[in-house]
């Protein structure tokens, strides 16, 4: 019977869907990132975008923290609540019946809920992407299985309706920008990466994958330098409104990015992330993590050579043995080894791993209880400290310390089994190439 209805419903109704119930969750809330990237917008639009990470004056409000691409977004969504409100504003004034209550709350909330608006329309696109790579990989029927999970997936949906994160944006075009990859198409590849990694430096991490996936395809100098040249365009052109007059465009994103961006807006050891450092020290006092670890080495420098040492491993079985598996393995690896090991991390940087994970699961079943169980604590851990919706008792026992250390050690269990899982499998590839000769 689930086989019937499977071939019966169409991908275009479990998108439309999928798209249906997030704008239906759009309106309730948003969190204080949004508010953030709301006065960006307003900056953008009222100080251009010259000196905006350099002299701009932000007051009491957050400076600028992410790239300009974000930055062009939140000016464009600027632009459209503007749009919006004046068209509003006409028709309250010239039509009684117009609920003159609704101007007020969307002068109020307006701005930040379009801010939300393309975050779930990426959401979709995620689906459609899942769905077309499981189809390519396996069937029809195991695509909609993966584009219907996605649907009602309660982390994507909690990301981006909610929330407003824009993980989904990042997110989806880093994956694309790995399918661009996977065929040798550099140019696509290195301009959907840099999209990413413009709006927001998180995927940065994947970085020594690509570099693999450079090696294996055997990439042409020649193809190096095109896609070089492309890119610098791509960064110059992105970069020239903003910086000083005085200072060349490319010169200045690069120091911008090293000394204003990638370092992060909150230097700590921990952000809210039940990794291996809120094991040991908890989320509460905060800590620096320059402070030194047995008066030797920093914490920073101490999780800089952690991540180093299993980025390593992670390319050496991924050089080994190359495969469009062990790529989305490599891809979840890496990004659990960075949440789990690295400082500064933040409750939602879990999320790169979820998708590639539950894509995984389409190859080996026994990847099904690492992606329930990472969903659930990726879940608890965004939840901690925002507390929408309001659960009382889940608000309680995460208020527990050693409910935050009993969660930071499943996600610790769960990130060494699937690294580990990586050595099972070139195990088992190894007997069976021997036996095979």
């Amino acid at each position: 019977m689930a086989k019937n209805i499977l071939e019966k419903i169409k991908i275009k109704f479990i998108l439309i869907f999928a798209l249906i119930t997030r704008i239906i969750l759009l309106p309730w809330t948003f969190h204080g990132d949004i508010t953030v990237t709301y006065w960006w917008g307003k900056f953008a639009t009222e100080f251009c975008c010259r000196g905006f990470y350099d002299w701009l004056n932000f007051g009491g409000y957050g400076r600028p923290d992410q790239p300009m691409l974000n930055i062009y977004y939140d000016w464009g969504i600027r632009q459209i609540f503007t749009w919006l409100h004046s068209m509003f504003w006409f028709l309250n004034v010239n039509i009684p019946i117009f609920p003159s209550k609704f101007m007020l709350w969307f002068f109020l909330n307006g701005n930040q809920i379009l801010l939300k608006f393309p975050m779930i329309i990426f959401d979709v696109l995620i689906i459609f992407l899942s769905y077309k790579f499981v189809r390519s990989q396996f069937n029809e029927k195991k695509a909609k299985i993966v584009a219907l999970i996605l649907t009602f997936y309660v982390p994507l949906i909690y990301n981006s309706a909610v929330w407003g994160s824009g993980d989904s944006i990042i997110n989806f075009f880093a994956l694309l920008s790995l399918y661009f990859l996977w065929n040798k198409k550099y140019i696509p590849f290195a301009l959907f990466f840099l999209t990413s990694v413009l709006y927001k430096p998180s995927l940065l991490i994947w970085i020594p994958v690509i570099l693999i996936c450079l090696l294996k395809n055997k990439i042409k100098i020649k193809n190096i330098v095109i896609t070089g040249i492309f890119s610098l365009i791509f960064i110059y052109l992105i970069s020239c409104p903003f910086n000083p007059k005085e200072i060349n465009p490319i010169f200045w994103f690069f120091e911008t990015m090293i000394t204003k961006i990638l370092p992060g807006a909150m230097q700590q050891i921990t952000v809210n992330a039940m990794n291996f450092w809120a094991l040991i020290y908890g989320l509460l006092p905060q800590r620096l993590d320059e402070t030194l670890v047995f008066n030797l080495i920093s914490h920073r420098s101490l999780s800089v050579i952690i991540c180093s040492i299993f980025y390593l491993i992670i390319c050496f079985k991924l050089y080994k043995k190359f495969t469009i598996k062990n790529l989305l393995l490599s891809l979840v690896n890496i990004t659990l080894i960075t949440f789990m090991f690295m400082t500064r991390m933040h409750e939602r940087y879990t999320f790169p791993a979820l998708i590639p994970l539950l894509i995984l699961c389409f190859y080996d079943k026994k990847f099904i209880k690492y992606f329930i169980i990472l969903s659930i604590t990726h879940m608890l851990n965004v939840y901690n400290w925002w507390w929408i919706p309001n659960i009382k008792l889940l608000i309680e026992i995460l208020k527990q310390d050693l409910f935050i250390r009993l969660i930071s050690l499943i996600n610790l269990i769960i990130t060494i089994k699937i690294f580990c899982f990586s050595f099972k499998n070139e195990k088992i590839y190894a007997q069976n190439k021997r036996k095979n000769s």
